[in-house]
């Protein structure tokens, strides 16, 4: 089948109608015969009343202008700085939280557990989503005050990862920007955890991941089956194997449109989609101010869900300063064709007709998950239209070492509030900890370098 490209005029008005508005948030029951949950319910299957989180009151505005090391040290966290280098080239900040210092108010803390745990980020956004939330809450910090050795990924092509030995991220010629999610699975994630393991003299480690963060430790696992030894378990937050049932409209929208409209982008030359800029923080305390929240929240409800209950509007300004966090074209490309086609598989790249037009590849081949033998715990949301429950579930079914699955006890639970929602650490991240503690007392002792 031949397609056309658009002309100039429609890349415009659908990269302002489509692509902005599904990205600005996308970086934001079934009876399962294996699912066991820790949640309580009524007789008539509504949740329990929850006791709520305390309020964001330690966040502060000024916290969507600075960057990840800058929020872990201004909270009273210890912050080592990694830059890891991939097969292909690509350089990766990597951050390390090793406990507190004394200005945190408490007493410092150094890990004591005896294996490190390695935390992968979401698609458009960086590790900030394990530190957005502050103390108390986020999970990198709750991870540090129980003695875990927290290391945080930021994946090629973000704003912390924008380097490369030969290529330019701003050059025209666009190479830095070849890559999928693929690439970061076997590259960027192997680099990173051989990193952890050989910094800490660890044999083993814990990886948690959201959303994309875990589809990238599937890849890494279907190519290179042989990292299933190098972890103790798999923490899977909404994972974004499945996402075929995905609701959102507006992504929905970009999923159909995709292939003419990266047709038409690559051949502009406009391979980076949606970099942090500096910009972006101070147009967000204006557009997504107090008195006229409401346009921002529903382009969040749009994509991500809507539960409203769980949204803090400070705490949402604060994450918008650190969202959007870059990608490939091709990252979200790849995206579309998961989604479009229900098949967990390899990049299919668009086959130019040399006459203005392109050509489908034909279907890639399937990722393999019977080689992902890591126990594995999923965790997902009734109400999150990005990973639908039932896609998490599918995915559930289809590892051969699943371990539990959790469905979060707010039955509006959305794909956004698993980072941003007020109760998350008690929804969340509790049971999280929960999981992590009994994998760690089974792991095996060693004497590494902290």
């Amino acid at each position: 089948m031949v397609h056309r490209q658009l002309s100039l005029p429609q890349q415009r008005l659908l990269l302002l109608l489509l692509v902005f508005p599904m990205l600005l948030s996308a970086h934001y029951y079934q009876k399962h015969p294996r699912r066991y949950d820790s949640n309580e319910y009524d007789e008539d299957g509504s949740v329990q009343r929850v006791e709520e989180d305390p309020p964001f009151n330690n966040l502060q505005e000024e916290d969507a202008y600075l960057t990840v090391p800058q929020l872990v040290w201004k909270y009273g966290y210890e912050i080592e700085i990694h830059e890891v280098q991939t097969e292909d080239g690509y350089l990766l900040d990597l951050y390390r939280i090793a406990g507190r210092r004394a200005a945190s108010g408490k007493p410092p803390l150094r890990p004591h557990r005896n294996a490190p745990i390695f935390l992968m980020h979401s698609l458009l956004s960086s590790c900030a989503d394990w530190v957005l939330m502050g103390p108390g809450r986020a999970l990198a910090y709750l991870l540090a005050d129980a003695g875990f050795d927290v290391w945080m990924g930021n994946a090629r092509g973000t704003r912390y990862s924008r380097k490369h030995l030969h290529h330019d991220p701003d050059a025209r010629a666009g190479e830095f920007w070849n890559f999928s999610w693929h690439e970061i699975g076997l590259y960027d994630v192997r680099a990173l955890i051989d990193h952890v393991l050989n910094a800490t003299g660890a044999a083993r480690l814990h990886y948690g991941g959201f959303s994309q963060g875990t589809m990238v430790l599937f890849v890494l696992l279907s190519e290179r089956p042989e990292y299933s030894a190098k972890l103790i378990d798999m923490q899977a937050i909404s994972p974004s194997v499945y996402m075929y049932r995905l609701e959102g409209r507006i992504v929905r929208t970009f999923v159909t449109l995709a292939d003419p409209l990266v047709a038409a982008l690559d051949a502009a030359g406009r391979r980076e989609i949606l970099p942090n800029r500096r910009f972006i923080a101070p147009l967000v305390k204006i557009v997504c101010a107090d008195g006229n929240v409401t346009v921002c929240r529903e382009l969040l409800y749009d994509v991500a869900g809507r539960n409203p209950a769980q949204v803090d509007d400070r705490m949402l300004r604060i994450f918008l300063g650190h969202f959007p966090a870059g990608a490939s074209l091709r990252q979200l490309h790849h995206f579309s064709q998961i989604i479009r086609t229900a098949r967990f598989a390899k990049y299919s790249p668009l086959r130019s007709t040399g006459q203005g037009g392109f050509h489908a590849s034909p279907p890639a081949p399937l990722y393999n998950l019977t080689r992902a033998t890591v126990p594995v715990v999923v965790y997902y949301g009734l109400n999150d239209h990005v990973i639908n429950y039932r896609d998490a579930l599918q995915l559930a079914d289809e590892v051969p070492n699943l371990a539990a699955v959790h469905q979060i006890a707010d039955r509006h639970f959305t794909h956004s509030d698993f980072i941003l929602a007020k109760n998350s650490a008690r929804l969340l991240n509790s049971i999280l900890l929960q999981e992590l503690d009994q994998y760690d007392r089974r792991a095996p002792r060693t004497s590494g370098n902290v």
